[in-house]
Order: C-alpha cells, then structure tokens, then sequence
C-alpha cells in the first residue's frame, strides 16, 4: 500500500544514565537500487543477514516517485508473503531486520525502516548500532514530540530539521554530533544512501551487479542475490547510489576507528568477509591461538558448541596437541540463537532443544568443547551435563574470546552487566560453576595481537573502556 505523507518516527530509551536504563540492539540492513523484483531481492538479502537478529522484519520500496512499506514479526522469509511483495512496487528497496529486548514497547511501531517526510518527499531510514547521546540531542530539539522507541528517530529527525534540500549534506552535518554507534541505509524516491559513522563500529558493504546495486550489513548476502562484493562504506563516508551511478563523500580523512571485535568472534558469518577480514580465517586463527595459549593435552576430542565456534574448534583441533577436530555436538537448526531470544525463559527452553549429541563418540573420552564466547552463561553448564551423562571421561571447556564482564553501548544487546556471568565470577568460579574439569578463555593481549592496530578495535565489552 501507499504509505500516507504523515511522518512516523523512532527513538531509543538511553536517556543520560547508565547501562541499565538503555536499550541496545543488532541489527541488518540490506538494500538495493535498480533491480527488477526489488522487494523479493530485497527479502533474499535479509534471509542472509538473518543470524543477526530473529524478531522483526521490514521493507521500503520505490517506484521513483512514492515509497512503499510493508513489515511484521518473525524471520524476513515468514513476514513477507506473496501478497505483501505485490504491494511493494518499484526498482529500489530498503530491509531491515531487529529483534527487541524484553522491554521492549509492543504499544509503538518499532519495526524499521522508519518513515518520514524530507522537505515534502518521504523518506525512509535504517540503523544498525546504538546512539549513546539521545537525551541530549533530544534536547537540541525542545518542543519536538516523539512517537516511537528506537533511536533512529532522532537521526532522522536532526536530518529533516536541518532541511537544506541535501539529505546528503544534512547528514553531513549531523553526524559529527551523533555519538555511539550508526550505520545507516536511508531510501528517498530517487536514490539509495548508504552512511557508516566515523567509528566504524559496524559492518555495511556495496555490491553490484551490472547497473544494479546493493548495500548489505555483510558480504554473504551478495552471493545470493546475483551480487558481487564492490567494496565497504568506509568509515565516515556517505555513499549514494543513484541513477548517476555511485557518488560518494568523506566526512574525515583519518577517522578515530573503533571497529567491534565481537562482530568476528560471534556475530557475522563465517562466508562474510567484515572490516577486510575473513571472518572464517579470523576465527581459525583464534582456535590455533586459543590452543597455544590454554592446550588440554591428552584429551580425545575437540568439539565446538555449533555453529559461530565450528572453525575455533578446527583450529584448535589442527594440531592434534589437545584432541582431534571431530562434532561430537550438533545443533537443530530449527531452534533460534540463544543470545538473541528475548527472555531467560525463552533462552532456557531453547538450549534444551538446540543440540543433539553423539553419545557413541562421547562416552569414556576427554571433550574439549570449544565455545565463542560466555555471556550470560545459559548454554555451557547444560551442555557439560549432558557430556557428563553420556559417560564423557573429562569435560574442558575453551572460550575464543575473553570474558564478556561489561554490557555493550554500541549496538549489541548484551544484558545488564549483573547478568554477565564474568563480572561477577572469575574464571575458577565460573568452570566450578558450570562443572567442567577445566575452563580457559583466550587472553585479550592475544586477542589483541591478532587484530591489527588494535587501537582501532572496540574491546570495551571485554574491558569496560568505552569511548
């Protein structure tokens, strides 16, 4: 349907305090310009973005003259029936996938893009990440009511306030005052703009096919939409794709980068290649490390908690020292990720349907289970009991990462920080806790020798050093 000409806009509840009074997300975005079926491309392109989040799904499409939106809850393959996609005319589109935390507002229309009116042409926008000053720059715009609950209402309302006539000149001079994180994908009639801030907190990539474009928060979806991978949004850069082909603008020549370490440790997926790194590579390279730095010499079998462990797991399998690669655990994909179901009840069910077990290779053997990362630790005590009940001999558990002990401001919807398991417990409570044999996580001074310029990456999860 034709989205009527009334503005609807999206903030988030940061305010001024500290960590437990924000809501932070992650999020994808994938979007394309000059493409026949558009909005089916475009429901193509989210599929493959859809480990990033599970809840909500969102389309808006142009025709060159109007936009067009259509959106629900679930996966973006469940929301977008036939008939939707009739309603989504025209060669350009922009997708968004989101999943809310438990406090989320069911009350508002949270499911992005949000819509709005830009010097009496709709706009339509997407953000990926989380803006930490929102109380502030709600201030600069005394009077203004808001509607909604995401954050991504005031960028956009700070772009049409500003009301040049260039949207692209009024993100210009927005952003410098936006702080946090912002990935963004905003879609007039006529064109498609792609903008990374100056952090490069999170990923966004361009693909292209012949005079067709695409934007994607990671490289695995081009692939699968006839694509090829042109290059990243640069920090700090504004990108539009338009008839005019590409057309870009940089905000800075030597942005601050503050690239998000997590996003190769769980994250992304494994195909995709985020911040010019091969993401099954890095993740290889983090098993080899975690071996060197924490072995299990005499066990059997390395195993990894599927599926963001798998290639931590063959890494550190490679050398045979502390057992051979071989998944002795495998996952039902028919059960979400965990860490991204909105409850502990939710994520307690889960786990409990989310594995399967090869009891015939476990029983009277050494496991050496390899896992990405602990957060709130819902999974690994399950998994070490199950072991234990299949006859395992000893149980070790090795984590590709360092303890989690601070909650994320930058877009990752970590819980309150009393949650996490490892700010509360050091690593000997923690593996009495969940009852393995032995527990090690990789050093961050390791993990930070396998990043390059590690000033240039966000550690502060692991840290508590925000910037």
């Amino acid at each position: 349907m034709l989205l009527r000409l009334v503005p609807s806009f999206v903030y988030s509840k940061t305010g001024q305090g500290g960590l437990d009074e924000k809501e932070v997300l992650m999020c994808a975005i994938f979007g394309v310009f000059n493409t026949k079926k558009a909005a089916e491309i475009t429901v193509i392109g989210l599929h493959a973005n859809q480990h990033r989040a599970i809840d909500f799904a969102g389309i808006v499409s142009s025709d060159g003259q109007y936009l067009y939106r259509e959106r629900g809850a679930g996966l973006a393959r469940q929301v977008f029936s036939s008939e939707m996609l009739t309603h989504l005319h025209g060669p350009n589109a922009l997708g968004h996938l989101r999943y809310p935390t438990v406090d989320d507002d069911s009350s508002r229309d949270n499911v992005q893009p949000v819509m709005g009116i830009y010097k009496g042409v709709q706009i339509a926008i997407v953000h990926n990440g989380n803006v930490t000053n929102v109380a502030e720059l709600k201030a600069r715009m005394h009077g203004v009511g808001f509607t909604t609950s995401l954050d991504t209402e005031v960028i956009l309302r700070l772009i049409s306030t500003q009301c040049s006539g260039s949207v692209e000149d009024d993100l210009a001079q927005v952003a410098p005052h936006i702080q946090g994180s912002a990935t963004l994908g905003i879609l007039l009639p006529d064109r498609l703009i792609a903008f990374r801030d100056t952090s490069g907190n999170r990923p966004l990539s361009i693909g292209k096919h012949g005079d067709s474009y695409a934007v994607s928060s990671e490289t695995c979806a081009f692939a699968n939409v006839g694509m090829e991978w042109v290059r990243d949004v640069e920090p700090g850069e504004i990108v539009t794709l338009s008839n005019n082909g590409i057309t870009s603008r940089m905000l800075i020549q030597k942005p601050a980068l503050k690239k998000c370490r997590f996003e190769g440790i769980y994250y992304s997926h494994p195909s995709s290649t985020v911040f010019d790194e091969s993401v099954t590579y890095f993740r290889l390279r983090l098993g080899r490390a975690l071996e060197q730095h924490c072995p299990a010499r005499g066990a059997d079998i390395v195993t990894p908690v599927p599926d963001s462990a798998t290639f931590m797991a063959l890494g550190y399998g490679e050398s045979g020292n502390s057992g051979r690669y071989l998944p002795v655990i495998t996952r039902n994909h028919y059960v979400g990720r965990t860490f991204i179901a909105a409850t502990q009840a939710k994520r307690d069910e889960e786990v409990s349907q989310k594995f399967n077990f090869s009891h015939a290779e476990i029983v009277g053997r050494s496991i050496v289970v390899i896992d990405d990362s602990i957060v709130r630790g819902t999974t690994s005590p399950k998994i070490v009991a199950l072991l234990r009940q299949l006859k395992a001999r000893e149980v070790h558990v090795r984590i590709g990462s360092p303890p989690i002990t601070h909650s994320c401001r930058y877009g990752i919807n970590t819980p309150k920080r009393e949650k996490l398991i490892a700010s509360h417990k050091d690593v000997e409570e923690i593996r009495v806790w969940m009852g393995a044999d032995s527990l090690g996580f990789l050093p961050l001074e390791v993990l930070k020798s396998l990043s390059p310029h590690p000033q240039s990456w966000c550690f502060s999860c692991m840290t508590g050093e925000y910037w």
